[in-house]
C-alpha cells in the first residue's frame, strides 16, 4: 500500500510541478510560489478544522523540525525558476537524482537519526544509469 503511496505522489507531484512552472511562466516564480503556499495554508487549515486537530505545545518542538517549511518555499521556488528555462522533465529528472544521492548519503551515514543502511554497489550502479539518463536528456 505505501509503495502505491509513494507513487501516486510523484504523479501528483509531476501535475504539481509542471503547473507552478506553468504559473510562473505567466506571474513570476515570486508570486505563484507565494500563491501556492497560501492555498496550501488554506486547505490544511480547513482540514485541521474538519479533523479537530489542535496545536500542541510548539515549545518543545526542535527548532529544526521547522526546517521543511523553508525548505518547501525554497523547492517550489527553484523548480519555478528552473522549469520555464528547462522544461519539466528535466528539472524532475535532475531534482529526483538529487533527492537520490542525498538520501543515499543520509542512509549510508545514519545522519537524523535514521538508521545506517550502507551504500551497495547495486545502488551505484543505478545511479550510474540514472546519471546517464540525465546526461541523455541534457545534450538532446
Amino acid at each position: 500500500m505505501y509503495k502505491n503511496l509513494a507513487l501516486i505522489n510523484g504523479a501528483i507531484l509531476a501535475i504539481m510541478v509542471f503547473l507552478n512552472g506553468v504559473l510562473a511562466s505567466k506571474i513570476g516564480p515570486y508570486m505563484s510560489t507565494l500563491i501556492y503556499h497560501v492555498l496550501g495554508l488554506v486547505l490544511i487549515i480547513i482540514i485541521s478544522i474538519i479533523k479537530k486537530n489542535r496545536l500542541s505545545n510548539l515549545k518543545k518542538v526542535p527548532l529544526m523540525l521547522f526546517l521543511p517549511g523553508i525548505l518547501s518555499v525554497i523547492t517550489i521556488l527553484l523548480n519555478n525558476i528552473s522549469i520555464p528555462q528547462i522544461g519539466v522533465t528535466l528539472a524532475v529528472g535532475v531534482g529526483l537524482f538529487g533527492q537520490l544521492v542525498l538520501s543515499s548519503l543520509v542512509e549510508h551515514f545514519g545522519l537524523f537519526g535514521m538508521a545506517a543502511n550502507r551504500l551497495k554497489k547495486e545502488k551505484i550502479l543505478g545511479f550510474s544509469i540514472i546519471s546517464l539518463g540525465i546526461i541523455v536528456m541534457i545534450t538532446m
